[in-house]
């Protein structure tokens, strides 16, 4: 018999490591390229990576439908390893071979990414959906700095190995026997079209959109050190939240989670309108968003497109989902050099005011979790309650 993972989670353990280091292996190895000394951050083309990896994640779902499951994910992984390996030779091309590595990074990252996601939904209950996210982006929070101290360290070329080598450790899920279920397809219209996923998805993009677009004007007017210590803290707090997250939105349900997000990041910037330079508001700022990266990862990178599927194949939820991230950084790479002559104390309010007016939809859209099972969760907390102010076992 299968153990399960937790107590009060039934996950099996195999079903999880499945989950978790596909996952933690491909996040890993994506963000050590992206947010680390492998690139320079200045090169005039990095747009393209963050654009090429959303492209991906719109055709790989298209791709996966005609393919195994379990055999598309193999064929992604392998070519995340033959683009590491790329990279020890297309540099010595110039130019043009630092744009086609950029384009090659992205797309064998986003191209199965989606369909990665996309196993949640089949190995995970809804009820504990976002305790399982919890875990595992604290673990990969938690422990990408390391890869970002060491492989990250390194140039384009010296990292090539290790970035392949790290890479091809993601083959060992597929070791294990895990049953997959057929689902239903979906297509990317009747997606669209649908009113829950856009009361979602429209305050993660506005979100997407204020946190990147922000960046470069936070850099000119507060410093670099800001930016980079906001980075740090990120990851760092962020990771906790995670694992706190997971469990309120298994508990407390999807949207009263993440409206917690929503207004206590919008303060931060509110606040941080009226005084920019004072030290207590950068250090709320920083901390309210870190909370609310915590709480976004484990419910717009996990729960709430794996919820929103309902036994159809999610990998075009996710691939729709997940776009607005990469989309918003590549949007503020492209435009980072005019969107340093904005004001401070006007781009400021403006955010403030879109996070605010993020909480509508959020506040329209219904409650993922069932509602059933949150009124037998009070229940049952109830009952416990009154056992022990009776004083039984």
């Amino acid at each position: 018999m299968k153990k399960a993972l937790f107590s009060g989670i039934s996950i099996h353990r195999s079903q999880f490591f499945l989950i978790f280091f596909l996952i933690f292996n491909s996040i890993t190895w994506f963000f050590t390229i992206l947010f680390s000394d492998t690139i320079a951050w200045d090169l005039p083309r990095l747009w393209l990576l963050p654009a090429a990896t959303v492209v991906s994640f719109l055709i790989g779902p298209l791709i996966a439908e005609r393919v195994s499951r379990m055999r598309f994910l193999l064929l992604w992984v392998l070519l995340g390893v033959i683009s590491s390996l790329f990279s020890a030779v297309l540099p010595k091309f110039g130019e043009h071979g630092i744009t086609i590595l950029l384009v090659l990074w992205g797309f064998s990252f986003g191209i199965g990414f989606p369909s990665c996601l996309a196993l949640i939904p089949t190995l995970t209950r809804i009820e504990e959906r976002g305790r399982v996210g919890g875990v595992i982006f604290f673990l990969t929070y938690a422990i990408l700095p390391l890869f970002m101290l060491t492989i990250g360290g390194l140039d384009i070329s010296s990292s090539s190995l290790p970035l392949a080598a790290w890479r091809g450790f993601g083959l060992l899920p597929f070791f294990l026997k895990v049953d997959l279920s057929a689902l239903l397809p979906a297509s990317y219209s009747s997606i669209v079209q649908r009113r829950q996923f856009l009361l979602y998805f429209i305050p993660w993009l506005i979100f997407c959109l204020i946190n990147y677009l922000e960046h470069p004007i936070l850099e000119q007017s507060l410093g670099a050190n800001f930016l980079e210590t906001l980075n740090v803290i990120e990851f760092s707090v962020g990771s906790l939240v995670c694992l706190i997250s997971g469990w309120m939105m298994d508990f407390k349900g999807r949207k009263w989670t993440i409206l917690i997000g929503f207004v206590a990041l919008g303060l931060g910037y509110a606040a941080l309108s009226l005084f920019p330079f004072i030290f207590a508001v950068q250090a709320f700022l920083t901390a309210v968003d870190s909370i609310a990266w915590g709480i976004f990862t484990v419910a717009f990178s996990f729960a709430v497109w794996g919820d929103l599927a309902n036994n159809q194949r999610a990998e075009k939820f996710y691939g729709l989902g997940i776009t607005p991230y990469l989309l918003a950084m590549g949007l503020a790479i492209f435009a980072s050099p005019w969107l340093k002559i904005f004001d401070l104390g006007k781009a400021l309010p403006l955010a403030s005011l879109f996070l605010f007016l993020a909480v509508i939809p959020i506040f329209f859209a219904s409650e993922l979790l069932p509602e059933k099972m949150l009124k037998e969760r009070e229940l049952r907390k109830y009952v416990e309650e009154a056992k022990k102010v009776a004083g039984r076992p």
